[in-house]
């Protein structure tokens, strides 16, 4: 079950990702962007603290490492709206 929820938001995130750089880094859906990462980094996280299996850790790892470029992408595309 763990796997597959991080890998369900490995799969957001991606996607998330992709639409923005797609979309020239606008701020369509920034909170639900927002919420995305965050929620992800604290399960991904809790996921690394628990560390059940090497298979569920491997895939915390890779999604800490997405969420932070998908946090980095968020803070370019806030920075170039706003100035």
């Amino acid at each position: 079950m763990r796997p597959t929820l991080i890998v369900l938001f490995i799969v957001f995130n991606l996607v998330s990702i992709i639409t923005t750089v797609q979309s020239g880094f606008t701020i369509d859906y920034f909170s639900l962007k927002v919420i995305i990462a965050i929620f992800t980094l604290v399960l991904s996280i809790l996921f690394l603290l628990i560390r059940t299996t090497s298979l569920c850790s491997c895939l915390s790892v890779i999604s800490v490492i997405v969420v932070f470029i998908h946090i980095a992408i968020i803070i370019q595309s806030a920075y170039n709206y706003l100035y």
